[in-house]
């Protein structure tokens, strides 16, 4: 077979490169030096031990991953209730389940009263949503198709036949054929429902806990059966190293905290851990596809929290440090810690978490290596970390070499090396430096075996700064080898004096250059008695102690002069020898890279604070970006390098006329066509003074070379305007646009006036070819000029719009408002501290909580945002370490969750009551104690959106007359009016209730692409809802004295002794099981004659009135005393007033409540037949209460009877066929006879059901079918079997028949209603009765996911 042309190797060391930045030369100069005695700490989404590479050292025997933390609470059980085991071994566990333990398990048990704590976990959110759908997709395509798949083909089968049975139109069939109609479509509906929502089930398992002699046991019922033996058991990582498969994908590890109050379960939110970790330190049998330092040891350390996606949170990041300060105390060094996390701050000079990160380098010594982020290509994008207060971390930025483009990227041919065009770019917003190096970006590298690939190409500055870490444990390892002394300062300025510039890449990108390790070793082990080893420069700038110096604010005319204080800081200074800081003294030359920046040239500089002057003078800047730096070199070793820079930044922008003429840019250009040459990767950056009034601007671009024909180039295109205390995403857009010769491409995107605007287009660094891109910046504009424009108070009526143009602008204004706001305030606020082992950070500093609780009622299905506006948006330079909030339903089920960027994540809501505890943290409680106010908003998306009109005349305003719908606007300002929302539109939004204010756009521009982006977000603040006051009456419509009186009399006459009522009197709706089977009852007095009546009577005397008054007092008890009590004033009721329908109907609801367990069907079925079954000690006590429930049953069937004899129903249905009542007091008669039907139709349905569970009892259904028929027909002749006032019997008389498809649809009505556990279980059954084991078996996890019996820990 021919080979010519085949290459037989593959490059495979480009897959995880490292000859890039010296790391092979290193190793082979220095092999020992591979990483051995140093530990990485991982601060990502967790590792996986289990994974190619991860599990030793060189050695193949010691474990590499040592430690594995999940830091977000996100895998935490509460295992605080403890439970002792039965002789048998037998317990109860949170789901419900009884769990067994084997006599070996038990023998384990360590604990004195031999006791074991339970828990229950959800394990939905221990792994990533596609890993958690591929669990779904094995465990449906194993246990779920094929038994669902012949349920629903055997379903189908017996529709058909019954149809060909009886041809003709279903509506037509007589009642007995339509209910099994009915019943075989209704399980067809089940079965195709529980498919369509398989995939939103979340599974959980029962946790069991206790002390052996090897340390902490756990066991987690993964059979969900009970039987432990079987159960995935499991020690402590720390004393084990143990991690175990829950299922085919995921592996755990587990931790216990609080001396077993807490199991925290490990899992991973991401891969993205495990791939930064196989890059720093992965060891594998080849060489080529290891990591930069294959013998450094892994602490994981998860900061990404699963129930925020991977996000991390403050919390995390904090109890991470706390370890790290914990192990290093311990003597378990840290020595190094890769982030490759980060957001984007509004400010990077204050923040708690920032501090206590730099007080893990600062005090403890650990080399901190972070991401410098992948939201380039424009400037100022570094996220946090690195850009924290000091410049204490290293960043790293992304750099892709010709050998990753060909063997990573499998590109046909090489280009030159470069950063990527995303990796983000200096200086930070204060003007520091943030990228220090750069390092390779990319990798193919080992992910978890969940994702079941052994390696995935990942790329970002994620990749790059654990190649920095391993490079800084390579490093480390030497120096520690040979007892050289060494600090995170001397690590840092080694490897940024000593990497590689890149000439021809862009500047802001690479920091100090490509890491060189071999020099930085070098450059250590040559100045390793340098006295500045052990100390950092502080560098502040100004009041606001800026990193640098950063000038982009308009056009710079004039010089600057700034106050920068230089201080030397000790390492761990606090316990420096005194000495020391008297001995120190070093005497600096200071160089400015350019000439427009200056200062003096020498600094003396002892322990203590120098401030020197630099003086910034841009006026002969050209408009554009200019960056230099002021370096500091030790006057007796200059070789040494700069000890610390102070950077500089000034941007002068292009200034555009637009008096007359809409103000457009185009670049400077040589070319004829006024194109600009792009190659790969080139970067084009125009900074523009954004003009007066402008909104938005439209960049048109077009390919100009020649023969390009449908070929296009790929173009990233970054805008951005930095605005005081936001982060550089505040007003940005990225996008990658395809531009070719044929059609202008066009992109529009909002300004603001009065800023600098960066516009950044970059040719992606992966296109090839070169290209000729011409392209024009135009403005244009349309706003409200007047102040507050943009927010209308509803109390001040007419709001007014002073509205002008740019220059000249067609306008088409739209209002339309999308959102309502609700402001919930704490019913509860309590600081507590946390955890007294995992929330203390060294020395003692113990952490506290304020734990906030709101209460929200959502009284329709809605989308609704939650979030805290003080902490909204906040993380990394919030003054608190976490602001987590958690949603629960009534049933104290998690909803969702949300942290410091929760305000744009809609979740949506089921009708009901939901609880909010919002946990904020800190190690001050008197700091806590000052936001124990705090405000939730809870954001409702509105189901129909509202739109606002315009007026150009005040008064037509006022009137609602001539609406303004466009104009032309040219120089003079436009005034519109808008009126406020009338109360019936109000009405008709169906806002939630006490919304607080609506929000939504204000767009002017009539042109398509304004309308897009120039929106200007606009509040509508609501009039106070006004307070309802209560009229004074009562429920059976008696409110005078005399009744009063009478009241009284009874109340002391029969001196009865009420129970406490679990609704109002006399009325219970249908989801409250307390009223036996939930069918209502009237409060009003039933018409006591039957037929249709004529005119009430009029004329009674005060005597009747007391009667009555006294009756319907009476009667308002009976339904809420003792039984015996009740049937008292039941006796003494009737005998006064023997037609009065009510007193029947209340005192079965009494009988009901008292007497009968509220049960549905197949639940009463099962719970009669376990006592027929039942021959031990309790049989003869049940067979006693079996016999007190048939006598209720009988008596409730008497009661019933009454109301139904003493009713016309022949009348009732007479007087509903009447199509017009035409008598003068129709409405009257309408109001007796509804009330009238009511009552019989409770009374035939309370009589049903007792003669259905009387069946059931006796074992005698069939026998009774007829009876119950009877019934049933009688109901329906009045009402829909799905009536709220039917359907407790309808469903008993589907399960008469086996009906179960009935039963469903009945029991998932009941649920929609209210959702309780009673009915779940019911679906349980009924799936169980059809013999449907899987779905029995999916609704039973979902019952134990759905009702926890405590709130979830955060």
């Amino acid at each position: 077979m021919a080979t010519s042309g085949i290459v037989e190797s593959f490059p495979t060391g480009a897959l995880v490169p490292k000859a890039e930045t010296r790391v092979l030369n290193f190793l082979q100069k220095y092999p020992e030096y591979d990483g051995r005695d140093v530990t990485i700490a991982i601060f990502d989404s967790g590792v996986d031990p289990r994974a190619t590479g991860l599990e030793t050292l060189c050695d193949g025997k010691t474990v590499k991953v040592i430690e594995r933390y999940d830091c977000s609470g996100c895998g935490d059980v509460d295992m605080k209730k403890k439970v002792t085991p039965d002789e048998k071994g037998c317990l109860k566990g949170l789901s419900g389940n009884t769990l067994k333990l084997s006599p070996e398990l038990l023998a384990l048990n360590t604990d004195p009263d031999k006791s074991v704590r339970v828990g229950l976990k959800s394990f939905s959110d221990l792994v990533p949503s596609k890993v958690r759908s591929n669990i779904l997709a094995q465990a449906k395509l194993k246990h779920w198709d094929k038994p669902h798949k012949t349920a629903t083909a055997n379903v189908s089968r017996k529709i058909v036949e019954f149809e060909s049975q009886n041809p003709g139109e279903a509506s037509k069939l007589p009642w007995d054929k339509k209910i099994v109609k009915d019943n075989l479509d209704f399980e067809l509906e089940m079965l195709n429902g529980y498919e369509k929502m398989y995939n939103e089930i979340k599974t959980s398992y029962d946790c069991v806990l206790f002390p052996t002699t090897e340390g902490w046991l756990a066991i987690i019922d993964t059979t969900e059966q009970g039987n432990l033996e079987q159960a995935l058991r499991i020690g402590e990582y720390s004393v084990t190293h143990e991690t175990r498969n829950v299922d085919d994908f995921l592996s755990i590890s587990v931790n216990v905290h609080d001396e077993g109050n807490v199991l925290e379960i490990v899992g991973m939110c991401s891969p993205h851990g495990t791939h930064v970790s196989s890059i720093a330190s992965g060891n594998h049998s080849s060489r080529d596809v290891d990591g930069v330092a294959p013998n450094a040891k892994i602490v994981s350390m998860t900061i990404g929290d699963g129930r925020l996606g991977s996000m991390e949170t403050g919390t995390a990041l904090v109890r991470a440090m706390t370890k790290v300060m914990e192990l290093c105390r311990e003597g378990r060094r840290i020595d190094v810690i890769n982030m490759s996390y980060g957001e984007h701050a509004n400010w990077s000079n204050s923040g708690r978490i920032g501090e206590l990160m730099n007080e893990v380098v600062n005090k403890y010594g650990v080399v901190w290596v972070a991401s410098a982020g992948n939201h380039g290509p424009a400037l100022s994008t570094v996220g946090t970390p690195p850009d924290i207060s000091q410049p204490s971390l290293i960043g790293v930025g992304a750099y892709v070499s010709p050998q990753m483009m060909v063997a990573e990227y499998a590109m046909r041919e090489k280009l030159p090396g470069n950063v990527y065009t995303w990796t983000s770019r200096d200086p930070c917003i204060d003007g520091g430096q943030g990228v220090t190096v750069c390092a390779p970006g990319g990798a193919i590298a080992s992910v978890p075996q969940f994702t079941m690939s052994k390696s995935q190409l990942m790329n970002g500055t994620s990749m790059a700064a654990p190649h920095v870490a391993g490079a800084v444990a390579l490093l480390i390892s030497g120096l520690k080898q040979q007892n050289i002394q060494y600090s995170p300062y001397s690590i840092k300025r080694a490897i940024s004096v000593t990497a590689m510039k890149m000439g021809d890449v862009d500047p802001f990108a690479q920091g100090h250059g490509l890491l060189n390790v071999e020099k930085a070793f070098e450059h250590l082990m040559e100045h390793k008695e340098s006295s500045d080893n052990m100390l950092r420069f502080s560098v502040r700038v100004g009041n606001n102690a800026a990193k640098g110096i950063h000038l982009r604010s308009g056009v710079q005319k004039n010089f600057i002069d700034y106050n920068v204080n230089i201080e030397p800081v000790f390492f761990n200074d606090k316990e420096t020898d005194p000495k020391d800081k008297f001995n120190f003294n070093v005497r600096l030359n200071l160089i400015p890279s350019a000439p427009w920046v200056q200062c003096g040239a020498f600094l003396d500089l002892s322990y203590g604070t120098r401030a020197i002057v630099v003086r910034v003078d841009p006026t002969g800047l050209q408009p554009g970006v200019h960056s230099a730096v002021v370096r500091a070199y030790d006057t007796e070793c200059v070789q040494k390098g700069a000890l610390f820079d102070i950077p500089v930044t000034v941007v002068q922008p292009h200034v555009l006329e637009s008096d007359q003429n809409t103000p457009v840019f185009e670049p400077s250009s040589t070319r004829g066509d006024k194109s600009v040459e792009f190659q790969p990767n080139t970067i084009q950056r125009d900074f523009i003074l954004v003009p007066e009034k402008a909104t938005w601007a439209e960049l048109h671009m077009r390919i100009t070379d020649p023969n390009r024909g449908k070929d296009v180039g790929k173009f990233f295109v970054h805008t951005n305007q930095l605005l005081p205390k936001q982060s550089c995403r505040k007003l940005e857009t990225m996008k990658i646009v395809a531009v070719g010769s044929e059609q202008e491409a066009t992109l529009a995107f909002k300004v603001k006036s009065g800023k600098i605007l960066e516009l950044c287009i970059a040719k992606y660094w992966s296109n090839y070819g070169q290209s000729h891109l011409k392209y024009s910046l135009v403005f244009r504009g349309v706003q409200a000029q007047n102040p507050n424009a943009y927010v209308m108070h509803a109390g001040r009526g007419i709001h007014k719009l002073e509205v002008e143009a740019l220059v000249s602008e067609d306008v088409q204004p739209q209002l339309q408002l999308k959102n309502a706001a609700v402001v919930l305030k704490p019913t509860e606020a309590k600081v507590s501290p946390l955890s007294a082992t995992r929330d203390v950070i060294p020395d003692g500093r113990q952490v506290y909580q304020n734990l906030l609780v709101y209460n929200l009622s959502v009284t329709k299905p809605a989308e609704v945002a939650l979030y805290a506006p003080i902490f909204n948006d906040l993380l990394y330079e919030s003054e608190f370490e976490s602001q987590m909030w958690m949603l629960f339903d009534a049933n104290k089920a998690l909803v969702a969750t949300g942290d410091a960027h929760s305000q744009t994540f809609y979740t949506k809501l089921e009708k009901g009551d939901y609880t909010i505890r919002l946990q904020v943290r800190h190690e001050k409680r008197e700091l806590l104690d000052k936001i124990a106010e705090t405000n939730l908003v809870a954001a409702f998306k509105m189901s129909n959106v509202l739109s606002l009109d315009f007026y150009e005349n005040y008064n037509q305003c006022v009137v609602g007359g001539r609406k303004f719908v466009s104009a032309t606007l040219r120089g003079s300002t436009r005034v519109l009016y808008i009126a406020p929302i009338t109360q019936e539109r109000l009405g008709k939004a169906n806002l939630p209730p006490q919304c607080a204010w609506l929000n939504g756009n204000l767009i002017f521009p009539q042109d398509e692409a304004g309308r897009r982006v120039a929106l200007h977000p606009f509040n509508y603040i609501l009039n106070p809802a006004e307070k309802k006051t209560n009229t004074n009456g009562s429920g059976n419509g008696s409110s005078n004295a005399a009744s009063t009186a009478a009241a009284a009399a009874a109340a002391t006459a029969t001196a009865a002794k009420p129970k406490a009522p679990a609704t109002p009197p006399a009325a219970t709706s249908v989801g409250n099981p307390a009223a036996g089977d939930g069918v209502n009852v009237q409060s009003d007095a039933p018409v006591e004659n039957g037929g249709c009546p004529a005119s009430p009577k009029k004329g009674k005397s005060n005597a009747d009135d007391y009667a009555e008054s006294l009756r319907d007092f009476q009667c308002s008890y009976i339904n809420k005393c003792e039984l015996e009590m009740a049937e008292k004033i039941y006796g003494e009721v009737v005998a006064a007033h023997p037609k009065h329908l009510q007193a029947h109907l209340l005192l079965i609801q009494n009988i009901e409540s008292s007497q009968l367990k509220a049960q549905l069907p197949l639940t009463f079925a099962n719970a009669q037949n376990s006592i027929t079954q039942d021959a031990g000690e309790g049989a003869e006590k049940q067979k006693e209460d079996q016999k007190k429930v048939y006598n209720a049953l009988e008596r409730i069937i008497k009661l019933a009877d009454k109301v139904i004899d003493e009713t016309d129903s022949d009348g009732l249905l007479a007087y509903y066929g009447l199509k017009n009542d035409t008598r003068p007091d129709a409405a009257k008669i309408k109001t007796a006879m509804d009330k009238q039907k009511n009552n019989l139709i409770e009374a035939l349905t309370k009589k049903g059901i007792a003669v259905a569970k009387r069946a059931v009892v006796d074992d005698a259904v069939k026998e009774r079918l007829s009876e119950i028929n009877n019934i049933y027909t009688e109901v329906i002749k009045f009402v829909d079997a799905t009536d709220s006032k039917a359907i407790q019997f309808a469903l008993w008389h589907a399960y008469a028949h086996g009906h179960y498809g009935r039963m469903y649809k009945y029991v998932v009505k009941l649920f929609d209603e209210k959702r309780s556990r009673e009915h779940f279980e019911e679906l349980a059954a009924i799936n169980g009765a059809q013999g449907y084991e899987h779905i029995r078996t999916v609704i039973n996890r979902m019952i134990v996911t759905s009702y926890p019996s405590s709130f979830r820990l955060f």
